[in-house]
């Protein structure tokens, strides 16, 4: 992120060491209700909330798709997952819905903080059918040969391939469809990937959002319904496709109310 010059404090202990700037994946957690930034990721986020407060909406909107994403691949019989650029732990999490709709199942978390590894790992202790590997997503060959991924895969089985809110951190120069290809090329038959991404053709409830946006998240990089569309390459999109994240089969709560949030998602099953 461009806000620097904050002086970080740990909000949940001090097994994190200690950052001088703001996080786009700790500002991210702050907004979603989570505790695993410092002072400065949470100043960050109030500037954020202040400046333009329908981008609060977004990250939220985000994470209540992943929540009902992976309730809905659970109803389908999956039960493998790997949850790649999964950020700081926010209960619900990626295991906790898995594996309660199938306790034989396995979840492997991947991010490429070490942070988010040490947050992540400290939740799980003692949960046998979760685990967490270091890795980035712009080296997708390097996540797929950790041996945990590799179980996973190698079981033939159908698993899901959680990218949410990740390749938006991805620029053009990294070739995110390469990444996307090789992920769902490595996929069983019968697989799914799910994607959210932040929406560069999205009309947002104010202007001013986007230019916060841009200062906030200088890294970030919106892309077109079109260009996400992409990502799920041959793959068989599940109905409604790829939609703004709210409409991806909502729940009768929200269902038919607007949101102001400006970010898509969509799940797609290998054939």
């Amino acid at each position: 992120m461009t806000i620097e010059n904050v002086t970080p404090q740990p909000a949940g202990g001090s097994d994190l060491q200690e950052r001088p700037d703001a996080h786009p994946a700790r500002v991210y957690d702050y907004f979603i209700g989570g505790e695993s930034g410092f002072e400065a990721d949470r100043a960050a986020g109030a500037w954020i909330r202040m400046q333009a407060p329908d981008l609060i909406a977004t990250m939220q909107a985000n994470r209540a798709f992943l929540s009902r994403a992976v309730h809905w691949l659970t109803r389908q019989g999956v039960n493998q997952f790997i949850d790649i650029g999964s950020g700081f732990p926010v209960s619900p999490n990626t295991h906790e819905i898995a594996l309660s709709a199938s306790p034989s199942g396995s979840v492997v978390y991947c991010d490429v903080d070490a942070a988010v590894g040490q947050r992540t790992r400290a939740l799980i202790a003692g949960q046998e059918r979760a685990d967490f590997v270091l890795g980035d997503i712009r080296k997708p060959e390097d996540l797929l040969a950790q041996p945990a991924i590799q179980k996973l895969i190698r079981s033939g089985r159908p698993v899901a391939c959680v990218l949410a809110a990740v390749l938006h951190f991805v620029p053009e120069g990294a070739d995110p469809a390469r990444i996307t290809a090789v992920l769902r090329e490595a996929l069983p038959p019968g697989s799914y990937l799910v994607v959210s991404h932040i929406a560069g053709d999205m009309p947002w409830g104010d202007r001013n959002n986007e230019e916060v946006l841009k200062r906030a998240f200088e890294d970030m990089y919106p892309r077109t319904q079109d260009q996400v569309t992409d990502f799920f390459g041959d793959f068989e999109l599940v109905s409604p496709g790829v939609v703004p994240a709210a409409q991806w089969h909502p729940t009768e709560e929200t269902a038919g109310k607007p949101s102001h949030s400006a970010i898509y998602g969509g799940v797609a099953r290998k054939v």
